[in-house]
């Protein structure tokens, strides 16, 4: 009997486990080909297994079955090209400027969105088509968001590669602790000093003054123009109906911060497990006296961009290193001479480089997920950062004791070849690494699969509400207590008031009675 209730038992599980093949549609903001790289295997791992994907996206690449690209083929062009976004220039800025740059950031890819004719593709869906799912990149904004308007709002999970950022709790819900989550922007460990603490209080404070007052607003305008739907919510009512949201980090090495229970971490989902290096490439590296080196500045940042000097300097402090070999991802044709312990090319297979055993270091523009994939293979780091969260992972590498900084403003051949050294040759940097690994790999499961049962979690319960953080509900006054903290001041000025009026009248009371003439 009790064998037969068991088995029931596991069968009823099973079930209520199972999901059965869904249309999801991905809409894909953040113009990045790194992003779309850290999406990109979310979104296979769901058509592997057995859903219907549809994404939106100014990235692609070669379809599978059941995986649909609809290319918003304006973005790039009117980023780049049109209003004259150069990468290069927004890393010379201050933490402050960049909050306005890269609020034309989002600004000018929704303008590149709108105009795209991929966007009539997904608008000209019947409005009864059935998506079960949305996915939704948050990082550049909600722009495409009147979507689930469109298709009657299907439960909506957001999801980012870029770590896990302050604006998460404006749709979401949730505390950002600024005492110990610095800002994106700023080089800061987590125990900052009274200065920082208030320069990252200011930082946060203007950010999400602009999300709100500024972003949100022009963003409601320009779409509401370009959809037509009159009955749609204010854009960001649309963005808090997010059921769940997955972020890219992991305690190992990011803000130990409190999470809703919606919100997931799987920081390294990205990272599977690597192939054999090509012949040609495994024989350069099985050359190499002491080791190999990865160098490589992400997809934004190409090293063709950084200037033949620059690029004279790495050859130079390179050819004066030849018991070490050098791979560069280099992203065109390169008209140097290069000495025998260097090859270049367009496209190298990062992971499989950084899990070689003989692979002995990484320079690297500090991309959060080149950080991570270096952290998960045990690989110190020569980081050389140029925006965005780049400075700050590198300062976390730093204090972790796994890095040595490069400044691309004042580089030399001397510098690149001591930091270089200096990494490569000390052995703390890679054991502090390999200690990093342990943490970042010890993991009750694979960030990828935890990723996928939660989305498919929403797909089984489409209507999930008990997960969601009460703060969207009670605003920022009253989730971070400042009614209270203002009634506690108030009574506390009553009772000090109360307290000298009473004083005054029994002082002022003595002084004023008259004085008893003596006989």
């Amino acid at each position: 009997m009790r064998t037969n209730v068991s088995l029931v038992a596991l069968c009823a599980l099973a079930a209520l486990s199972a999901v059965q093949t869904a249309n999801i549609l991905c809409i894909m903001t953040v113009p990045s080909p790194s992003h779309h790289i850290w999406n990109r295997v979310i979104m296979e791992e769901l058509v592997a297994r057995g859903h219907n994907v549809t994404v939106v996206s100014q990235d692609g690449d070669a379809s599978r079955t059941n995986l649909t690209y609809i290319m918003l083929e304006k973005v790039y062009s009117t980023m780049y090209e049109e209003e004259g976004l150069d990468l290069l220039e927004v890393s010379k800025e201050t933490p402050f400027q960049s909050l306005f740059t890269f609020r034309e950031f989002y600004l000018g890819m929704c303008r590149g969105a709108l105009k795209s004719n991929g966007l009539n593709v997904i608008l000209n869906y019947p409005d009864s088509f059935r998506f079960e799912l949305v996915l939704y990149d948050f990082g550049c904004g909600p722009c495409l968001l009147p979507l689930l308007h469109k298709f009657n709002y299907p439960p909506l999970v957001a999801l980012t590669a870029f770590s896990n950022p302050p604006y998460s709790v404006d749709i979401v819900g949730g505390h950002k602790h600024f005492a110990y989550t610095p800002h994106y922007a700023l080089p800061y460990g987590f125990d900052m000093s009274f200065a920082e603490r208030a320069y990252n209080t200011y930082l946060c404070l203007w950010d999400a003054g602009l999300r709100k007052f500024t972003i949100m607003p022009q963003l409601d305008v320009m779409v509401r123009d370009r959809f037509g739907f009159n009955d749609m919510p204010y854009l960001q009512d649309i963005e808090q109906r997010t059921a769940l949201m997955l972020v890219n980090t992991n305690p190992a090495f990011d803000a130990p911060e409190p999470l809703p229970p919606n919100v997931i971490a799987i920081g390294g989902a990205h990272i599977k497990e690597p192939k054999p290096l090509p012949s040609d490439l495994e024989e350069f590296v099985g050359k190499a006296k002491k080791g190999a080196v990865l160098f490589s500045l992400g997809s934004n940042i190409r090293s063709d961009m950084i200037g033949e000097q620059r690029q004279r300097m790495f050859i130079e402090a390179f050819r004066q290193m030849p018991d070490y070999h050098f791979l560069w991802k280099f992203e065109s044709k390169l008209n140097l001479p290069l000495p025998p312990n260097v090859i270049i090319r367009p496209w190298l297979p990062q992971n499989s480089i950084l899990n070689h055993p003989r692979t002995r270091g990484f320079i690297t523009h500090s991309g959060g997920l080149s950080t991570q994939e270096a952290s998960w293979f045990g690989v110190p780091l020569i980081g050389m950062p140029f925006f965005v969260d780049q400075h700050r992972n590198l300062k976390r590498s730093l204090i972790g004791g796994v890095a040595e900084p490069l400044d691309f403003g004042a580089l030399s051949t001397e510098k690149i070849r001591a930091t270089v050294l200096k990494v490569l040759e000390t052995p703390i940097y890679r054991e502090n690494m390999q200690r990093r690994s342990m943490y970042f790999r010890d993991q009750p499961e694979k960030p990828l699969d935890r990723a996928i049962w939660w989305i498919e979690y929403v797909l089984r319960h489409p209507t999930v509400e008990h997960l969601r953080s009460p703060t969207l509900k009670l605003g920022t006054a009253r989730s971070y207590l400042l009614d209270v903290y203002g009634f506690f001041a108030g009574v506390i000025l009553f009772v000090l008031w109360l307290a000298v009026l009473i004083v005054r009248r029994v002082c002022c009371g003595r002084k004023m009675k008259p004085k008893t003439k003596q006989q």
